[in-house]
């Protein structure tokens, strides 16, 4: 099977690596004996305010994810044998066709074998476990040691790739070197969502996807956050962190941030009444569909990488 870490590269020269070492930057990116990289270093940003932000991002999120491992929602998988992880996965994709996620309907599952995924901000692994499972040759990339680690434990089992720690801003792999970026729920939290949006398509192939979920500004969570004051991702804080960041975008602004793209496609939906706080449990399921693309709390984005222009002379 082809080696992924052949992949990688600088994070801030973005030349090929030896080893986990970049000979130009003269940075080691190997942590210890685990075969998981970490590709951040303080030469990757241009201040150390930048740098003491994305920290303050990596304190947040990493003890946010040291806790929620240990919760029985993710921890019962890492029990799981190989053969265990793949029905799991093939039981996910059932059930994510049912409901309104960018995995179960914008993914084209069917066609991955062989394909080359970048999963940012992989979190748990479960969704790289999809990846891997569709026949995918995954790269699993979280910001946070805690949740990479955990990623690369499941794809190990299921022999499906590799994970990484690594910036969004500073994709630690070589121009065109993937077929297909994946990431649900995460680009809203980076500082310079441009920046990220920039680096997909950098190691996209010519012709090569972006799936991605962003949070929705017209939907009945977020609206409820700003009218109310409440305080987004409460089941990642820990002691008194709190989220250092989450935006939220209009159908146009994503067609705006994606507009380096062609074609792109943006499908709104994911609303409930059953989302209004304190009575939306007296709403039944059946009413869904009255909320669901009008006040749903995630767009789905499409976009794929323009293909090089080669001008005859």
């Amino acid at each position: 099977m082809y080696d992924l870490s052949l992949l990688f590269a600088c994070p801030v020269c973005k030349r090929a690596l030896i080893g986990n070492a970049c000979s130009v930057c003269n940075i080691d990116f190997s942590r210890g004996k685990t075969r998981v990289p970490s590709f951040l270093c303080k030469e990757m940003y241009e201040s150390e305010a930048s740098y003491q932000q994305a920290l303050q991002t990596i304190e947040f999120w990493g003890n946010g994810w040291g806790k929620r491992l240990q919760e029985s929602e993710h921890a019962f998988i890492y029990d799981m044998t190989g053969e265990q992880l793949h029905q799991y996965a093939a039981e996910q994709i059932e059930l994510g066709k049912r409901g309104s996620t960018l995995m179960g309907h914008e993914v084209p599952l069917g066609e991955l074998d062989g394909k080359v995924v970048l999963n940012i901000g992989c979190g748990a692994g479960t969704e790289a476990l999809t990846l891997a499972h569709a026949g995918a040759r995954c790269l699993a990339m979280d910001i946070t040691y805690e949740a990479a680690c955990a990623a690369d434990m499941i794809l190990d089992r299921v022999c499906g790739g590799l994970a990484l720690q690594g910036d969004a801003r500073f994709i630690p792999l070589k121009d065109s070197s993937v077929d297909i970026v994946y990431s649900s729920g995460v680009l809203h939290h980076s500082s310079d969502i441009e920046k990220s949006i920039g680096e997909i398509s950098r190691v996209l192939k010519p012709g090569g996807t972006a799936y991605v979920m962003l949070y929705a500004k017209w939907s009945i969570v977020f609206l409820q956050e700003k009218l109310l004051g409440w305080t987004g991702e409460q089941a990642w804080e820990t002691g008194d962190r709190k989220n250092p960041r989450s935006d939220v975008f209009s159908v146009q602004d994503c067609k705006e941030l994606f507009s380096g793209f062609s074609p792109v496609s943006v499908d709104k939906r994911g609303g409930s009444l059953r989302q209004i706080a304190k009575i939306g449990t007296f709403f039944p399921k059946s009413l869904d569909f009255l909320v669901d693309k009008p006040l749903g709390a995630n767009l789905n984005i499409v976009a794929t990488k323009k293909h090089s222009l080669h001008v005859s002379t």
